[in-house]
């Protein structure tokens, strides 16, 4: 019934909660405490970069962090409690168009001078913050091989090492067999980041198909469907399914179907998710064809409910 199957990696190849997710809360508290001199330890919850994520506007882990330190900068608050509250509120604002949803809700708090101090969206050269970012994920190997830069801020031990490959090498086998080597990666990722943390599983993917976006014009960012557009024309597919966690994922995946006309098919993947009940829920009320806790369940549901 399908002739290929495309993979996310945050939240579904890999499991980010503390590299990611970890690199977001370092960002938020090392810019605060330089911009305003208070360090709010603890701030972001895993909770609260889940609300951005399911806005449909916020794949990219950078935006996230932009969003939140331009929240906290607009409006200051007395403690860690009341500033996540204030997170919230602006999390739930947001919708997928990303930046442009948070900065319209913020536009009534000042927020020019901050906007031009943050000098985002922008390259690593020209962002603080963004250097910052990578610096923290990457480390200083990976940051000079992403980036040809020396690091500035961050020397440490790189985030990225906290990933945790969450699919086994005999289920992607088992798709490889099913799919005709028609398996592709379609991901937020650089192609660097993406090899470092799959570097055992590489292998089982036609790498002509697979797209890594931050390695990509800013335009293609998801729920752009340029990404599954390439991959499925790389490989000739004329059907696929798309495991995703993430609204990005599913608006992507929707639009792709629409301008191809073709047929994807969803599978939500919650395990990796800080509420995977809340994830599950979402992912119902969206209509997605199948919810697996893991990829590792892909090969069995397809023999399954996708062939009902």
């Amino acid at each position: 019934m399908y002739d290929s199957a495309l993979f996310d990696i945050d939240g579904v190849l890999v499991d980010i909660r503390k590299s990611y997710n970890a690199a977001i809360k370092k960002t938020v508290e090392i810019m605060l405490s330089r911009l305003v001199g208070r360090t709010y330890r603890n701030l972001v919850t895993d909770r609260i970069i889940l609300h951005f994520r399911h806005s449909g506007g916020f794949n990219n882990d950078t935006d996230t962090s932009y969003a939140i330190i331009l929240a906290m900068l607009s409006r200051a608050q007395k403690n860690v409690a009341a500033g996540r509250k204030w997170l919230m509120e602006v999390a739930r604002s947001a919708d997928e168009t990303g930046l442009s949803s948070v900065e319209k809700f913020l536009a009534g708090y000042g927020i020019g001078k901050w906007k031009d101090v943050l000098a985002y969206p922008a390259p690593v050269k020209e962002s603080m913050m963004a250097r910052v970012f990578d610096e923290l994920f990457y480390g200083p190997k990976l940051f000079r091989k992403q980036n040809h830069l020396e690091p500035k801020f961050w020397k440490g031990r790189p985030l990225i090492k906290n990933d945790r490959l969450d699919v086994n090498a005999r289920a992607l086998e088992k798709l490889h067999e099913i799919f005709g080597g028609n398996l592709a990666i379609v991901s937020g990722r650089s192609r660097v980041a993406a090899e470092y943390s799959l570097k055992p599983v590489m292998k089982y993917f036609n790498l002509d198909a697979c797209v890594f976006l931050e390695d990509e014009r800013r335009e293609y960012a998801k729920p752009n469907p340029y990404a599954i557009k390439h991959a499925m024309k790389v490989m000739d597919a004329k059907s696929a399914v798309y495991a995703g966690d993430s609204t990005e994922d599913l608006l992507m995946a929707r639009r792709a179907e629409k301008e191809l006309a073709v047929k994807i098919a969803f599978v939500g993947i919650y395990g990796n998710s800080p509420q995977p009940t809340k994830t599950i829920e979402k992912f119902k009320r969206e209509g997605v064809e199948a919810l697996a806790k893991s990829v590792n369940m892909l090969p069995g549901l397809l023999q399954r409910d996708l062939q009902e």
